[in-house]
């Protein structure tokens, strides 16, 4: 080894293994030993994705939430009533949640068409 350069990888975990750093750490140990270790990390590992996942899922509830609430202020700020604005949030709901097919969003654009043509037939015979 050049003493200008730093060791490269294989070097470096040659000396690793040298000092007892790295691997066979439980060589000393019986089967059921290491058994036992392996379940245990395992079952912390689910806990632990479990806990992320909830936590991830608890966000993107959140944000989804405060963005529809937005939007229903916005809504009725329009001039959409109640039920329209069920209908709405169901329109929202299917490009929102998941993957939507050709098929949803032809729904989605239909019951768009459909609450607009309800508002604007209501604030004209209204106005």
């Amino acid at each position: 080894m050049d003493v200008t350069t730093s060791p490269n990888r294989r070097q470096r975990r040659g000396v690793l293994r040298f000092k007892k750093l790295l691997g066979g750490r439980h060589d000393n140990l019986s089967l059921s030993s290491k058994a036992s270790i392996r379940a245990h990390n395992l079952e912390r590992g689910r806990e632990l994705h479990k806990a992320n996942t909830d936590a991830i899922d608890k966000v993107r509830f959140n944000k989804l939430e405060n963005i529809e609430s937005r939007k229903i202020e916005t809504w009725k700020s329009i001039g959409y009533n109640a039920k329209e604005i069920e209908k709405l949030r169901e329109a929202w709901s299917i490009i929102t949640v998941g993957k939507a097919t050709r098929e949803e969003k032809k729904e989605r654009l239909k019951i768009l068409k459909d609450v607009n043509a309800s508002r604007l037939s209501r604030q004209n015979k209204d106005g």
